[in-house]
């Protein structure tokens, strides 16, 4: 399958669930409280297909498959719908806007709490499942980095991060992301058998240092990974020099290169300057000779042979995984959506305060792009891709935002205060800020993914 079509698919797939799962929190609620609902739609627009549902809680109701597969939505009887028309008194106290404040907040709090649950068990069943998995050993740091100077060298295996066991190094990558806004690291390490305990330090920022991209990287812990080749661009350097997936690179200009980033440094330090390669092919030794192009990246010059690393999980060195029983991976699941939502609610803090820059905002077109790359590496993968945009999708829809599930809990709030509902101008005037919001929001997606595609 393509790049492209496997986005396609994996971004439906992921609409679809994530959609269907939202509205069904809205919906199971409003059925279990008492209130009818006229609709119940994945899509919005034309109506595509419909069908009535015949049993038990569903039983009467519309469901509906809508042509622009970007949301969703419940519609229930309400009293102030024009084209509900004459309503019964029975009809009437099943009217949404009828019931008291306690029922309404509870059913427009239910969808984003489905969006949380949803991520709970994606976690879970990710966890659980029996896959390979990429050990937790370090490489050997850059000598500017936190771990160079907290005595990292290299080939130690990570045990805690944090406090937090982990098993491998996909629980590294989370754990690193947890602390991306720390500036104190604590991790335990086996070393030759023996555990030692590490505290890394962040730097302080330079003037003018942009902390998004500075966080990302300033830990400065690596992945071991032996320098074998994957794959090779066609009409690159590497792919004229002779260069094939699964030569494994062992060193460069006589000096020995025992992992990918080693080769990367040495290879960007020779822009424009022939460089040759000791590589290891079918059991022989061979020499080859290639010349770096070179590249503008951030103010600076670097070279690039244009390969890229042997797929972790693909090389000798994967293994088993280490299994997580139900409760466990159930009891991490939670912990994960927790730490979640924490750090989403920290970066959307971060983008308001000028922490975090705004390009970081991303769009359909980037979530149609993580969806098909996720569902090309497997079901794991895929998962743990959902269980996050889960979050997101919850977190963002508990803004206090008209037109949002949380706009309309701070409404509810304002009429437990003031004992009636915001007038019908205060409601125009929200809807108003909430189009606006909801309408540059998705612009500045927009406008990152096209900037991001054609840059």
């Amino acid at each position: 399958m393509s790049i492209f079509g496997s986005a396609i698919i994996g971004f439906l797939l992921a609409i679809a669930i994530l959609v269907t799962v939202h509205e069904f929190g809205h919906y199971l609620v409003a059925r279990w409280l008492g209130v009818r609902v006229l609709r119940f739609s994945v899509g919005f627009g034309p109506v595509l297909l419909r069908w009535t549902g015949k049993r038990s809680i569903f039983k009467g109701d519309e469901f509906a498959v809508s042509a622009i597969p970007l949301g969703g939505y419940v519609r229930m009887l309400d009293t102030r719908d024009i084209d509900v028309g004459v309503l019964t008194p029975a009809q009437q106290n099943e009217a949404f806007d009828r019931q008291v404040l306690w029922k309404r907040s509870a059913i427009v709090a239910a969808g984003p709490i489905a969006n949380f649950l949803l991520a709970v068990a994606l976690y879970a069943a990710a966890l659980a499942m029996p896959e390979k998995s990429i050990p937790a050993v370090l490489a050997a740091p850059r000598a500017e980095t936190a771990a160079a100077a907290a005595g990292i060298r290299g080939g130690e295996k990570v045990v805690e991060i944090g406090g937090r066991r982990v098993y491998s190094w996909e629980d590294v990558r989370w754990q690193l992301l947890v602390h991306l806004f720390d500036n104190e690291l604590t991790l335990v390490l086996n070393d030759g058998g023996v555990d030692r305990e590490l505290q890394l330090q962040r730097a302080p920022l330079a003037n003018n240092e942009d902390p998004t991209a500075r966080r990302a990287l300033a830990w400065g812990v690596a992945i071991f990974q032996p320098a074998v080749i994957g794959g090779v661009v066609a009409n690159g350097p590497a792919a004229a020099a002779g260069l094939r997936a699964n030569d494994r690179v062992v060193a460069v200009n006589g000096e020995r290169v025992r992992e990918w980033g080693e080769l990367t440094q040495r290879i960007q330090a020779a822009a424009n300057m022939p460089v040759r390669l000791s590589v290891l092919r079918d059991g022989a030794t061979i020499s080859v000779d290639v010349t770096p192009r070179a590249v503008t990246l951030d103010a600076r010059t670097i070279g690039r042979i244009d390969v890229s690393p042997m797929n972790p999980l693909a090389s000798a060195d994967a293994e088993p995984g280490e299994q997580r029983g139900v409760f466990a991976a159930l009891g991490e699941g939670v912990n994960r959506t927790w730490e979640a939502t924490a750090l989403t609610l920290r970066v959307l803090w971060g983008m308001v305060s000028g922490e975090v820059s705004l390009r970081q905002v991303s769009g359909p077109l980037s979530m149609a792009e993580g969806a098909g790359v996720t569902l090309k590496q497997g079901a794991t993968s895929f998962l743990l891709f959902l269980a996050i945009v889960s979050i997101s999708i919850g977190v963002l829809n508990l803004l206090p935002i008209p037109m949002l599930d949380g706009g309309q809990l701070l409404y509810h709030l304002f009429e437990a205060i003031k004992g009636s509902p915001p007038s019908e101008r205060a409601l125009i005037i929200g809807q108003r800020i909430g189009i606006g919001f909801v309408t540059s929001l998705t612009a500045l997606a927009l406008y990152n993914d096209f900037l991001r595609i054609f840059s």
